[in-house]
């Protein structure tokens, strides 16, 4: 059985999908599933990777990704309708997948770039750098998530 790569790439294509209730239990599921993945192996990585100590920078970057997290779901829910909104969930996890993997490879790309930049500076500065690089995008994701669900919100369900 072929698998249509829009249900991975395409936003929009998502987004027109949910609106009309094309979204079986089974894909939402696999969008859950993708997230929780991701997510898992995000902080695993993160814990097994071995430190003789936590720099500055890696400390408030944490920080800010964990604040950063929780407004943007507050921001989330209000895009979604707030308190009136439908299907929140139903909504995000399918559009945090399509949005997501381009922020993936963001910040793969912005990575690179601010090492590449920065490679004549110190450890503090790249690090500094990478920390404020990365709380834009995970800011910029949530806006762009938040942006379909909007649109979701204000548009009749077929």
């Amino acid at each position: 059985m072929p698998v249509d790569h829009r249900y991975l790439w395409s936003t929009s294509f998502v987004r027109e999908r949910l609106r009309v209730g094309g979204i079986s239990e089974a894909a939402l599921f696999r969008y859950f599933l993708a997230v929780m993945t991701f997510d898992w192996l995000q902080f695993t990585s993160i814990a097994t990777t071995p430190v003789v100590s936590v720099s500055t920078w890696s400390l408030a970057g944490a920080w800010m990704t964990f604040f950063i997290t929780i407004a943007g779901l507050v921001y989330l829910h209000g895009r979604n309708g707030g308190a009136q909104g439908r299907q929140l969930l139903h909504r995000y996890f399918p559009l945090s997948v399509t949005v997501g993997w381009k922020f993936v490879v963001a910040t793969f790309v912005s990575m690179w770039l601010v090492g590449s930049a920065l490679s004549d500076k110190s450890a503090e500065v790249r690090g500094w750098a990478s920390a404020l690089v990365l709380a834009a995008l995970n800011i910029a994701m949530f806006w762009s998530i938040g942006t379909h669900l909007a649109r979701l919100a204000r548009e009749p369900a077929a």
